[in-house]
């Protein structure tokens, strides 16, 4: 009844719910012969108000004109007045320089849309410490290393030693233990195989078990025991050997041929202990692990081949040095064939007589070229074979002078990769250059 009277009629047909009540009204014509029904005319006026909890299609249209949203899918409503409403949306893209990008998909289709969002993260503790970037140029990036928390969609970038104060997390150490028998290496092979890989290795004094002075302790119920002796604290042979490898592996020997190689468990220090298991491993195959015996014998020990370990020349250890940053960066290691010359210092405006100076001429090419013979004779005078290395990484040039070990780089990030992996390949292949040194 309600939707014929939103139409204004003369008269509508009454709804009678009780047959013996009289007929109201005057009757109308009956269709397909049926009885006529009363008619009850209309005497009010009628103005319709929408009371549903969804909106309209304007409304629609005004809320997504006021959020400006890019993006719009329509779901949830019956097909042809979707399709009404998003040919209405598209037509107001005409005076848009942003077009609204507008999808009406179908049930179970599936729609994917990319969303880029920027996402700044608050740099805490240690991190905030560090120095800002020397360079003025606002486009240089700068790498932070750090673990980034995320809270009630606040994020925070924090050194891992800063998690318990900024972050209330607790971080924990592993430490990774192997135990291996050796049987036929001795410690001195395995010295000598350790330092001839890393370098000089430190050696370390054993752990040894701390004194109690025979104190006992009393436990919940009431019995005394002796005071336990943690893992960390396991008392050593007094005849036991240590050495520590590139700072972070301990290598422990004893007598029994039992070694024992400890690190803490992170991506670096795995790689080194893997290379020192290869190393330990290699040293028990090699020739030289035989028991000496102690008893004279007839054959004579003959001293004519050279120990590939001492009187290195420079260009061996130059080769060495290749190997190491080839192995770190790839192999687009190349030397340079011209040194770094550093420019004349300027004349002073004025002699000591107080006569201005001529400005001077700019040097061409045959002084250039005597300069740089001259810098290449000098080198080569100390042992230097070429003046530096260059190493491309993707688009990025490092150039490495051998002399100073200088490193020069147009990203901050790489040169001080490239600065600590030469240093510690220095470190390894024993020093560079200098006379009478091994």
């Amino acid at each position: 009844m309600a939707k014929q009277m939103s139409h204004e009629p003369d008269s509508i047909p009454a709804i009678m719910t009780n047959r013996s009540a009289a007929p109201v009204g005057r009757r109308g014509p009956g269709a397909n012969g049926e009885a006529e029904k009363p008619m009850i005319p209309r005497r009010c006026s009628v103005q319709e108000f929408s009371f549903a909890a969804h909106v309209d299609g304007q409304e629609n249209q005004s809320f997504i004109e006021e959020v400006a949203a890019p993006v719009v899918i329509l779901v949830h409503g019956e097909k042809h007045n979707m399709m009404r409403l998003k040919s209405k949306l598209l037509s107001l893209n005409n005076d848009k320089a942003t077009k609204t990008k507008i999808f009406s998909p179908a049930n179970t289709e599936e729609l994917r849309i990319p969303f880029k969002v920027d996402k700044t993260a608050r740099v805490v503790g240690q991190l905030a410490q560090l120095p800002p970037p020397k360079s003025s140029d606002p486009e240089e990036e700068r790498l932070i290393t750090g673990v980034l928390v995320q809270n009630d969609f606040k994020m925070s970038l924090m050194a891992p030693e800063d998690l318990r104060e900024y972050a209330g997390l607790n971080t924990t150490t592993i430490m990774c233990k192997q135990k291996i028998t050796l049987s036929a290496a001795g410690i001195d092979l395995i010295k000598w195989a350790l330092e001839g890989t890393f370098g000089a290795i430190e050696e370390i004094k054993p752990q040894k078990k701390p004194s109690s002075n025979g104190a006992t302790q009393v436990n919940g119920n009431g019995v005394s025991h002796e005071e336990e002796i943690a893992d960390e604290e396991i008392e050593y042979s007094p005849h036991a050997v240590a050495y520590l490898v590139m700072g972070c592996v301990i290598v422990r020997y004893q007598n029994n041929g039992q070694v024992e190689v400890e690190w803490e468990g992170n991506m670096l220090n795995d790689g080194i202990a893997d290379a020192v298991l290869a190393v330990l491993f290699t040293a028990e195959s090699s020739p030289a692990a035989v028991k000496q015996s102690s008893k004279s014998h007839q054959h004579h020990h003959h001293q004519g081949e050279r120990n590939l370990h001492s009187n290195v020349t420079p260009e061996e250890r130059f080769s060495r040095l290749c190997m190491f940053l080839e192995a770190q960066f790839g192999p687009l290691v190349t030397p340079l064939a011209k040194p770094k010359t550093l420019p004349k210092p300027p004349k002073p405006a004025l002699d000591g007589d107080g006569i201005k100076n001529e400005p001077e001429e700019e040097a061409d090419e045959d002084d250039v070229e005597d300069q740089e013979a001259e810098e290449i004779e000098r080198l080569h005078s100390i042992g230097i074979p070429v003046p530096g290395v260059q190493i491309k990484v993707d688009k990025q040039v490092v150039k490495v002078w051998l002399e100073t070990l200088e490193v020069e780089c147009a990203s901050n990030v790489l040169r001080e990769r490239v600065k600590a992996v030469v240093e510690r390949a220095v470190e390894t292949v024993a020093p560079l250059w200098g006379k009478g040194k091994n």
